[in-house]
């Protein structure tokens, strides 16, 4: 049977010394389920997460919150949140509701932004559909 398992000149190796081909497998094994969490979270659209988030001009970073729009592989595309007061302002709109881990109703920053997965903190629920379809409908008037 092992010869099935390792072809040619291994075969013998592994015939003698058969914990050989399970400590083999087993660092594999390890090695894959290392990559795949790459020390991220895991990020799903409509998650709502804290998150260190960059400033637009680049001076610095703020843990604020943010909605996942979309993840893919180590990145993930977000919209931020603030309770600071935006009427008024180009790229804003006001949240339809409370979002989950937030203590009240905040406005959205329209435009995307992308982040790495790694810059995730702490996930706090979720937006919802009728959140994302809200935020669909006003980014698409935003011009």
């Amino acid at each position: 049977m092992t010869d099935q398992l390792v072809p040619g000149a291994l075969a013998d190796l592994v015939a003698d010394r058969p914990w050989l081909l399970v400590l083999v497998v087993g660092a594999v094994a390890l090695v894959l389920r290392l990559l795949g969490r790459a020390g991220a979270p895991r990020a799903r659209r409509g998650d709502v997460w804290f998150a260190m988030v960059p400033f637009r001009d680049g001076t610095g970073a703020k843990d604020r919150p943010v909605v996942v729009l979309s993840a893919r592989g180590r990145r993930c595309t977000v919209v931020r949140l603030t309770s600071q007061d935006q009427d008024g302002r180009d790229g804003y709109a006001r949240s339809p509701g409370t979002l989950p881990g937030l203590d009240r109703r905040g406005w959205v920053d329209l435009r995307p932004m992308e982040l790495r997965r790694t810059a995730l903190r702490r996930r706090t629920g979720d937006a919802g559909a009728a959140w994302l379809r809200w935020y669909e409908d006003a980014a698409r008037h935003l011009g």
